[in-house]
């Protein structure tokens, strides 16, 4: 009888295995990618004594789906981080190895309920995150790491370790070009050209903060309806 369940339990294990859909096989499968010419492998960045990465994320568990950019297929991709120093999109195989996607490939990449979109900033090629967007233009913004300095302790004469910390910076994309922008209400309005008086009553009605970056695309909904 423990023979025969055993083998019951074995065939529903394989049948199972056998349902799974071609992006769950694609999660973990980066040697099929590597024949496609979808990226290549590199030996992780040596640890350069600074606390800290140049990934955007400090934790290598997430979720996202990477659109290619040919044929628009979605590949469902687990702990796939963002190299800020690079700009690549690379997922942690092991301890010493990291696997880089091909930009050119790639169309967009949902990371963590982030949108990315490739964008010329500066004269070079830069993934940008959508933060909102509508029918005038689009809020973009750039992710660096930068080397903060550690302090000299004046008492214990030890100085701190240097690490690394984000810094953001916000664009406007209007399609002709990518500009700067300090992101509060005066700034922010004028973009709105007529609608700028109609667009900073809406803003105060709804008391919208602006270090709540979700709240943009409420704006830029708003505009849409004049």
């Amino acid at each position: 009888m423990k023979v025969i369940l055993c083998c019951f339990f074995l065939f529903t294990v394989s049948c199972v295995l056998a349902q799974r859909d071609d992006s769950s096989r694609l999660t973990n499968d980066y040697s099929g990618l590597v024949v496609n010419s979808t990226g290549a492998w590199i030996g992780n960045p040596i640890d350069d004594g600074i606390e800290g990465s140049v990934y955007l994320y400090d934790s290598w568990k997430s979720y996202a789906i990477l659109t290619t950019r040919d044929d628009d297929k979605n590949l469902i991709i687990k702990d796939l981080n963002y190299d800020t120093k690079h700009n690549n999109f690379v997922v942690k195989v092991t301890n010493d190895s990291v696997y880089v996607f091909n930009n050119a490939l790639i169309k967009e990449v949902r990371l963590n309920n982030k949108i990315f979109k490739e964008y010329t900033l500066k004269g070079e090629k830069r993934f940008l995150e959508v933060v909102a967007f509508n029918n005038s233009f689009e809020v973009l913004k750039n992710y660096d790491k930068v080397i903060r300095k550690g302090k000299l302790n004046p008492l214990t004469q030890v100085k701190d370790t240097d690490c690394y910390i984000i810094k953001e910076t916000i664009y406007i994309n209007k399609g002709i070009s990518i500009a700067e922008i300090k992101l509060n209400k005066k700034t922010f309005t004028k973009l709105f050209g007529k609608d700028a008086k109609q667009v900073r009553d809406f803003i105060n009605d709804n008391s919208i903060n602006f270090k709540d970056e979700k709240k943009l695309q409420t704006i830029l909904n708003f505009q849409n309806t004049l």
